[in-house]
């Protein structure tokens, strides 16, 4: 039986043998053992680079977490847009609960057809009626130069006659220009300016207006003119006349409006 020693000897030849051939003469052993550590620390290089990339989060999702942290701003009030109300407005339907509308709603779906054009007939006939007084007005008309005298003892002279609207009564608002005079003296005159208006029955009396004159527009329409001859009585309040010298109103109607107030 061989000795340990022989046994050893034997191995180390065996491994001689064995890495010579695995190993090229032109390369040592010590080159390719520098090679396999290499190779061995590029892959444990590559493993580090893998593990710090996956806990080393991307600047994306960096960003999103500052977005997420930061505190958001309140939701502005949206500015009024007046044309896109002014256009919701005007294509809402008119107003159901007009009386005319209601009316003449309920005339049509009641009779029917018939209805319906006896509505727009007396429409027609009214418009119509409108439009016959308009045409056939001819406007103011000379008047008789008569001077007439009330129980108040105001004097007037219908110089034109109006022929259209309504005479002034209490509460309507009365537009007129006038010229006022005392002798040769004039104290007003609203041509050279604008017409003066005066709700018909208020106190106190406003501007020129008085007795005289409230009485002297009465049965006048618009368009109408009449000089009105006033005595002390019924002079506006506080004008002191002369004795025996009026004051004289020349005044044309403009307009009679009713007044809500």
């Amino acid at each position: 039986m061989p000795s340990a020693a022989t046994i050893t000897a034997a191995a180390l030849a065996w491994l001689s043998v064995t890495c010579t051939a695995l190993v090229p003469s032109s390369q040592p052993y010590s080159a390719v053992r520098t090679g396999f550590a290499g190779r061995h620390q590029t892959r444990l290089w590559r493993h580090e680079v893998r593990l710090r990339s996956e806990e080393t989060p991307t600047e994306p999702a960096a960003e999103e977490s500052a977005e997420e942290a930061a505190p958001t701003e309140p939701e502005r009030p949206k500015q009024f847009d007046l044309k896109a109300a002014n256009t919701a407005s005007a294509e809402k339907p008119f107003n159901q609960f007009d009386p005319v509308l209601s009316i003449t709603g309920f005339i049509s779906r009641r009779f029917g057809l018939v209805g319906g054009l006896a509505i727009v007939g007396a429409l027609a006939a009214t418009e119509g009626v409108e439009i016959v007084k308009g045409l056939t007005d001819t406007g103011p008309q000379p008047g008789s130069g008569e001077t007439i005298t009330t129980a108040s003892g105001l004097q007037y002279v219908d110089i034109l006659v109006g022929t259209s609207g309504d005479s002034p009564k209490p509460g309507n608002i009365v537009g007129f220009n006038a010229v006022v005079t005392i002798g040769d003296v004039t104290l007003f005159d609203t041509y050279k300016d604008k017409p003066v208006a005066f709700k018909y029955g208020q106190r106190p009396f406003q501007n020129v207006v008085c007795d005289g004159l409230e009485e002297g527009v009465q049965g006048m329409k618009v368009g109408g003119k009449r000089k009105l001859i006033v005595n002390q009585e019924l002079a506006p309040p506080g004008v002191k006349l002369p004795p025996g010298v009026p004051i004289i109103y020349t005044v044309e109607l403009t307009e009679v409006l009713n007044s809500y107030l």
